[in-house]
């Protein structure tokens, strides 16, 4: 069972980039095998990383581009990364970035662990997927890439000082230099970036110590939501956020975590939920979404969520939140 997942504007920024480049957005989720749906999940959900590196494989083979991952990293905003991207755009110094990206990581995907590499004269950002997570290579191709670019924008020329990659050497290996502007070893035993280490402490000039500080409160906020909810509920979640209004079935889910569903029912008792306790999970977050975010009428949310009438949902949204559906919009 692969439990990791990805935040959801990871997907939204391949698929832009690959729009772009005059693939269409619907034959990329068709060849990934994929639902449209994709398209609008919220940028701050997840999604599951098996759906993800489906979705890479999808790329590389219709833009016919075997650097794709490079594309995508070059071209990301930091709103791609959510938290983490304000985090490192408002770190003070080099040395913070590194700290910061090895703390929340995980905000962006669960599939890999950063670490901190020394070597005489440089020091190495690590970025390792985890045992038997289906990480594709232009997935560390992308992190590699946006976490080049950011630099580039922010710190001095020659920060980075060369590039280890754990994929084989490709026969176009000249895009990897090309489009990293570094020298890049291919087949080594695991990705890192080498920075120098000279001017590690040094400000930035687009640095803001204060707030880095505010946006780091928010970060230890959303890591301690993401771990206190088990791989599995996540990855769930994930799932049921590409269809809000036509949930998968039970069975439809189970298949899609390579479970029979008799024992996803058990690994979701264990875990103190159930599928229809996340059926109205979903609903109650998505009925608040659309309510607040897309400003829908309550009779067109109560529509699109399954309910017989805008009454039966007023109840069920007050029942959920305290308030009635027109208060909490209200309010928001």
């Amino acid at each position: 069972m692969t439990a990791a997942t990805t935040v959801a504007a990871w997907p939204l920024a391949l698929v832009g980039t690959l729009e772009r480049a005059g693939v269409s957005p619907s034959a990329l989720l068709e060849a990934a095998g994929l639902e449209p749906a994709l398209l609008g999940t919220e940028p701050g959900g997840r999604v599951p990383v098996a759906m993800m590196s489906r979705l890479w494989a999808a790329a590389e083979q219709l833009s016919g581009d075997p650097a794709i991952g490079l594309r995508v990293g070059q071209v990301a905003q930091p709103m791609h990364l959510r938290l983490l991207g304000l985090l490192v755009q408002t770190a003070p110094t080099l040395d913070r970035v590194l700290d910061l990206v090895v703390r929340f990581q995980a905000l962006i995907s669960t599939s890999v662990t950063v670490s901190r590499l020394h070597r005489p004269g440089a020091e190495g950002l690590a970025i390792q997927a985890l045992p038997n997570e289906p990480v594709h290579a232009c997935a560390l191709d992308a992190f590699v890439a946006v976490h080049v670019k950011h630099l580039q924008r922010v710190a001095p020329a020659g920060v980075v000082r060369d590039i280890e990659l754990s994929r084989p050497r490709p026969a176009a290996a000249a895009l990897w230099r090309e489009r990293l502007g570094v020298e890049v070893r291919f087949g080594c035993e695991r990705n890192v970036v080498w920075h120098q280490a000279g001017g590690l402490r040094d400000p930035l000039p687009l640095g803001d110590a204060a707030l880095c500080r505010q946006h780091e409160q928010l970060a230890e906020l959303a890591l301690a939501e993401l771990d206190r909810s088990p791989p599995l509920i996540r990855t769930l979640r994930g799932l049921l956020r590409l269809r809000p209004d036509n949930p998968p079935s039970l069975a439809e889910l189970a298949g899609s975590v390579n479970l029979s569903e008799r024992s996803l029912r058990r690994h979701l008792a264990e875990a103190g939920s159930g599928y229809r306790k996340l059926i109205e999970e979903q609903r109650a977050e998505q009925a608040a979404d659309w309510l607040r975010r897309d400003g829908l009428a309550v009779g067109e949310v109560a529509r699109r969520l399954g309910f017989s009438d805008a009454s039966n949902f007023g109840k069920a949204f007050k029942r959920w939140y305290g308030v009635s559906p027109d208060r909490f919009r209200q309010e928001s």
